[in-house]
């Protein structure tokens, strides 16, 4: 069923239509990837979508009280509210909707069909926001996306940029409803993060439309991606790297009708020409009607212009010799102590990936390894001259005034305008562009600009603190080609997986005040790190058994009844059927709560009806099993 569709939409922004004719249509179940170049109008699409933004001309159709979660929807961060509560409170639409729910359900009660398949629109939406369980849900998005416990009761008022951010995105993932519409959800999430919310959209029970630049990311959660391109979206089944594939087959096809066509339209013209006075002018002109009518093949456009990066080839040092080492570090920041006692090495010719949970102390490393700062204790000894370029993902090596071609300018001024523009062009500021002001850029060409600046002078160390955030997939791509191609050494912190798999010699992991290198890169750092989680979780469910039966025997033997006067038995045998028989309850519910979310089931009243009824006996018997499992002696 579909839930809603753009039908030939235009949008203008002054004489430029960002989206000229454009469509689209998201169904039930959907998971939709959505890419394309930094300005393309991917946000303008998704706001359409979403129903903040009008369209100049076109038509969007939506399912009749459609529930869309969109980051437009976020409410205010007021002094005074903690985490918790405001991601509890959300948009309100969780309340309303379990108000809605509760009347209806005393509709249904009276035998009220068109309650009943009310109840059953309705139900997907509220187990998306977490349902009678909503606490929990929102504690677990909370902690999956990097908020310890100790962090829910924080005051929204004192949290960073990043962390405002994640909060939004966790008001986004319990918000009950239909469509969730994400817009680059993977910025401001380190590695973890990023994994938990793949496994949200991969189970979210509603439809799912993200944009994003992260291409392990688009694998993982969808089924169909969008490219936003020349004002119209082009629909490609698969994930990522099945787009990838059939673009490329898609332009090689063109390319080769175009190429077909063309030779026989120039074969035809040829006799048209030789041919049109001639006593064979009847068979020219005929041959020039036909070509009148020929629908002609539009050129392919190829692939999109990418920033062409070179770092330089003009570096120190030798391969497999010491760049960097941090020698019984300390960093510190503020009253915090970030990393303890940490051993290190960088090694000349690698690229290094500094990876670690958020806050773990990632940029304030990296920036004590550029040379901007001191350690509180111990020290990072450095090759002899080593050349160091840092790269901040806040950019504020950027200049406040003057103009792209300024910014470029105030590294060298004996260097003339006309090889300034040409390394501008690289990076994609052409014509005009580069006369841009540096404060009215966007973040993408912020990005872009750092980049220009950085790979104008020589270095024989690049620290790169995400270097890929704002960037789409061009240009990460341009980028990772060049750190390929870069012959120095690199230190990278970055959440794209795929760029560290591809580029990353060894992962240094930053976590709890400690320092952990991995010599077979990202792999064998997710390895290891999954297991010590699982071998965690396990000693923590075995500490908690060991510490109810501790308790459970500490607590004073009761002078035991009659089996007969308190229904209870102590045969252990019919302890484990109890248990057993409850989670074979719970399975059954939940079994149900998946069939209820069904549109075959939703759409006929007489099997809501029977499944609502079969949930609600089923909920019973667990209540009474659980009871007697409570009272067990």
């Amino acid at each position: 069923m579909t839930l809603i569709a753009l039908d030939k939409i235009v949008r203008r922004f002054g004489d430029f239509a960002i989206l000229d004719g454009l469509s689209l249509r998201v169904d039930e179940g959907d998971r939709i990837g959505v890419v394309g170049d930094n300005g393309a109008g991917k946000t303008t699409m998704v706001r359409i979508l979403a129903g903040v933004d009008d369209a100049d001309t076109g038509t969007r159709n939506a399912r009749r009280d459609l529930r869309i979660a969109y980051g437009a929807q976020m409410p205010a961060m007021p002094k005074g509210t903690t985490v918790l509560d405001l991601v509890l409170r959300g948009t309100g639409e969780h309340d309303a909707l379990e108000r809605r729910m509760r009347a209806l359900e005393a509709q249904m009660a009276g035998g009220d069909e068109a309650a009943l398949r009310a109840y059953g629109e309705l139900q997907a939406a509220f187990e998306a926001g977490g349902g009678y369980d909503r606490k929990h849900q929102v504690e677990k998005v909370l902690a999956g996306i990097g908020f310890p416990l100790a962090d829910l009761g924080k005051d929204v008022s004192v949290l960073s940029g990043g962390e405002k951010s994640r909060v939004q995105l966790a008001i986004l993932m319990t918000t009950p409803a239909d469509l969730l519409i994400l817009d680059e959800p993977t910025n401001h999430l380190d590695l973890q993060g990023i994994e938990f919310v793949e496994d949200f959209v991969v189970r979210y029970p509603g439809a799912c439309v993200v944009v994003s630049h992260d291409r392990r990311f688009l694998d993982a959660i969808a089924n169909a991606i969008v490219e936003v391109a020349d004002g119209v979206a082009n629909r490609w089944k698969g994930n990522f790297s099945h787009y990838s594939k059939q673009r490329d087959l898609a332009l090689l096809t063109q390319a080769r009708a175009f190429k077909s066509q063309r030779e026989f339209v120039e074969k035809e013209m040829e006799y048209i020409r030789r041919n049109m006075a001639g006593r064979m002018s009847a068979q020219a002109k005929g041959r020039l009607k036909r070509l009148q009518r020929l629908q002609l093949i539009d050129k392919p456009q190829g692939k999109r212009a990418q920033m062409r990066l070179t770092f330089g080839q003009s570096t120190r040092g030798q391969q497999g010799q010491v760049a960097l080492e941090g020698a019984d570090l300390t960093v510190v920041a503020g009253a915090r102590t970030l990393i303890e006692h940490a051993d290190f090495r960088v090694w000349f010719g690698e690229v290094t990936a500094l990876l670690g949970r958020n806050g773990a102390g990632k940029t304030t490393l990296l920036r004590l390894l550029a040379g901007i700062g001191t350690p509180a204790a111990g020290a990072i000894q450095r090759a002899h001259n080593l050349r160091i370029g840092y790269f901040s993902q806040e950019k504020n090596d950027l200049p406040q005034h003057g103009t792209v071609l300024d910014a470029l300018r105030e590294l060298d001024r004996t260097v003339p305008e006309g090889p300034l523009r040409d390394h501008l062009a690289l990076f994609l500021f052409c014509g005009e562009d580069v006369e841009k002001p540096v404060a009215e850029l966007s973040g993408g060409e912020k990005q872009r600009l750092a980049l220009a600046r950085m790979t104008r002078a020589q270095f024989d160390l690049l620290c790169l603190d995400e270097p890929t955030n704002h960037l789409d997939v061009a240009g990460t791509e341009g980028l990772e080609q060049a750190l390929k191609e870069f012959p120095g050494t690199v230190v990278l912190i970055t959440h794209d997986r795929q760029l560290v798999d591809e580029v990353a010699d060894r992962v240094l992991w930053v976590d709890g005040g400690v320092v952990r290198a991995f010599d077979q890169g990202l792999a064998q750092c997710q390895r290891v790190l999954a297991d010590e989680r699982a071998t965690a979780r396990a000693a923590e469910a075995e500490a908690k058994d060991a510490a109810a039966r501790k308790a459970a025997a500490a607590l004073p033997v009761a002078e035991p009844k009659k089996a007969i006067e308190t229904g209870k038995v102590r045969n252990p045998r019919m302890f484990q059927k109890l248990e057993e028989r409850i989670m074979q309850l719970e399975a059954a519910i939940e079994g149900l709560r998946a069939a209820m979310l069904d549109p075959a089931n939703y759409a006929s009243a007489a099997k809501m009806k029977a499944l609502q009824g079969d949930e609600a006996k089923h909920k019973q018997e667990l209540a009474d099993a659980y009871a007697q499992w409570e009272n067990w002696s």
